[in-house]
């Protein structure tokens, strides 16, 4: 007969929503299921066993497989130099106490951000989670798929172009910027866009433009060409993933670099479900969104003509907890123009 533990790792592959159900009530301190799992946080222990299966092997990285498509290359890679992200953010011609009052005009935040010589500041989603919640999230993520990112553009960011899809209040693409790349950032929300004014202010960084622009608009006639085009956390609050891929590749000249969260199956399927405009970090407008399997994904990457890409490997178990259940994951798509 099969354990406490067996069964909720059994519904949590069936229906990963339900898991935040049962580590709630853990949490609350149902002693038997406490008892079964010796008093350590549920999410944690389905982390470390999930992981396992989800995470993909080094060697198999972008196997899409029917390695035999005309113009189609998987890819290995190895691990390229760290790249560490610059953080505390530099503060220019801006006191602590003004920051936080600029930063105060605004009732939510999705990213947190520090500054050298202080503040910090936190977060504010309305749904605050173990996602939204953790104010080193995306320096995990930074240091999960950034390096890959620099590797694939020649070891240095300096000089190139990077386009930064619905860049939220500009942390991508600030960070970009100051490793030396000329970046635009735009957002269909006007309010995130102002806040990315506002820490562009702050760090006084030149080489970053931000607009205000839905994702329907961006076109090549409107803003060009570019070296690198980061499609991070935007396509599950599209209705239309595969087109949202086709139009992130006739953007990008070198490389692009989808980051989402995914539909926890093996199969290769599409989950549609309705997603109002609730929260800071929901879809721009109410309506269907589409949240694409691994597989899914991969058949899309291989059906927009990538000719090589890759999943990027879990290196470190210091990770969001989505990336190490594999409820979210990076792809590196490879671009050659000049073929």
């Amino acid at each position: 007969m099969p354990s406490v533990l067996q069964k909720i790792v059994l519904v949590y592959v069936l229906d990963p929503h339900s898991l935040d159900d049962l580590s709630h009530r853990y949490e609350s301190g149902l002693s038997w299921l406490k008892k079964s799992v010796g008093g350590e946080p549920l999410k944690s222990i389905l982390s470390r066993i999930i992981s396992r299966l989800f995470t993909p092997k080094k060697e198999m990285v972008g196997n899409f497989g029917n390695t035999e498509a005309p113009g189609f290359t998987p890819v290995t890679t190895g691990m390229p130099p760290r790249v560490a992200p610059i953080w505390p953010l530099p503060r220019v011609g801006m006191s602590a106490s003004d920051i936080l009052s600029q930063f105060g005009k605004f009732d939510l935040w999705h990213y947190g951000y520090e500054f050298e010589g202080g503040p910090a500041l936190l977060p504010s989603n309305l749904r605050r989670d173990h996602l939204t919640g953790n104010r080193r999230r995306p320096l995990q993520r930074f240091q999960h798929f950034m390096p890959y990112l620099v590797d694939a553009l020649g070891g240095s960011l300096k000089g190139k172009r990077i386009l930064d899809i619905a860049c939220n209040s500009g942390f991508w693409s600030i960070q970009c910027a100051l490793l030396g790349a000329t970046v635009v950032g735009f957002d269909a929300r006007s309010e995130l866009i102002e806040q990315a004014e506002l820490v562009k202010k702050i760090v006084g960084t030149e080489n970053v433009d931000f607009l205000i622009l839905p994702f329907e608009e961006m076109t090549l006639e409107k803003l060009g060409r570019f070296d690198a085009v980061l499609n991070l956390g935007i396509l599950y609050h599209l209705p239309d993933p595969l087109a949202a891929l086709f139009a992130t590749k006739a953007m990008a000249e070198t490389v692009i670099v989808v980051d989402t969260s995914l539909w926890a199956t093996d199969e290769p399927v599409v989950h549609y479900h309705w997603e109002e405009p609730v929260d800071i970090r929901d879809a721009v407008s109410a309506g269907i969104v589409g949240y694409p399997s691994a597989s899914a994904l991969e058949l899309m990457l291989r059906h927009i003509g990538i000719p090589a890409a890759y999943r990027v490997p879990i290196a470190t178990d210091d990770m969001p907890q989505d990336y190490l259940t594999g409820e979210r994951a990076t792809w590196i798509g490879l671009l050659d123009r000049a073929a």
